[in-house]
């Protein structure tokens, strides 16, 4: 997915009233998370508690825009890639 997709993504999704700044950043961020499950680029504490579906690590590690669009890194692993992303996450290989 390309960030001007991703950026219209959170854009429409956007239940939360995130300004136009901080939609930019949580675009960013899910372009990181989609380069990371296509192609295995290294995301930063923050995101990897997102993947790894860790809440509280998460919470602790968001920043202030973060914090609040936490549902639509949760739309966009949900909705956004193979259903498989969570065994990226958790290690796993496929086999093919």
């Amino acid at each position: 997915m390309k960030y001007i997709e991703i950026r219209e993504y959170v854009e429409d999704n956007n239940e939360m009233g995130l300004a136009p700044d901080e939609l930019d950043h949580v675009a960013m961020c899910c372009e990181h998370i989609s380069k990371w499950y296509y192609e295995d680029y290294p995301l930063g504490g923050f995101l990897t508690a997102v993947v790894n579906n860790d809440l509280v690590g998460a919470i602790f590690q968001a920043d202030d825009i973060n914090r609040k669009a936490l549902k639509l890194y949760a739309y966009f692993l949900a909705w956004n890639l193979p259903a498989d992303w969570r065994k990226k996450a958790m290690g796993v290989k496929n086999e093919t």
